[in-house]
């Protein structure tokens, strides 16, 4: 299975962060949503931060790597992936930290599922300043550097 047939077969769309998406579920009272979600190896999603958590759920393809800064400038990195010698299938994102990711392996993409407590609503949505952001966290000058596009 390749990355092209994925996105055609689940009608995904360009993401404003990088990669492609799909919103498949939003409850009638907002408590929740969740999205499908392919990024494409040589790719990222850029650093971008919501006002909520959410939780990212690995399915299918190479592993994806999650870049997080918290409130107080922390990094923290973490590998989803089904690979059996170091499976971890899901992680949760905390509310207001920044964070991008990338798919690395051979299969050329990642696809995974994301949900977000309460709804996501792109009016909550932030994508990162690769100045401001590098002025906020000076310490993490390369990595915001590598992981935003502007």
């Amino acid at each position: 299975m390749t990355a092209e047939i994925i996105i055609d077969q689940l009608d995904l769309k360009p993401h404003p962060e990088g990669g492609y998406y799909k919103r498949t579920y939003t409850d009638a009272q907002q408590r929740f949503s969740s999205i499908l979600f392919l990024l494409l190896k040589n790719n990222f999603s850029a650093f971008h931060r919501i006002r909520s958590e959410e939780q990212w759920n690995w399915y299918l393809g190479d592993d994806i790597i999650i870049h997080e800064i918290d409130h107080n400038g922390v990094y923290h990195q973490t590998i989803l992936s089904g690979n059996t010698a170091k499976i971890q299938l899901q992680y949760v994102v905390k509310a207001g930290h920044w964070f991008a990711s990338e798919s690395i392996g051979n299969n050329g993409f990642a696809l995974c599922g994301c949900t977000v407590v309460p709804a996501f609503h792109f009016d909550e949505f932030e994508l990162a300043d690769r100045e401001i952001l590098t002025n906020l966290f000076p310490q993490h000058q390369q990595l915001i550097h590598t992981f935003t596009r502007k």
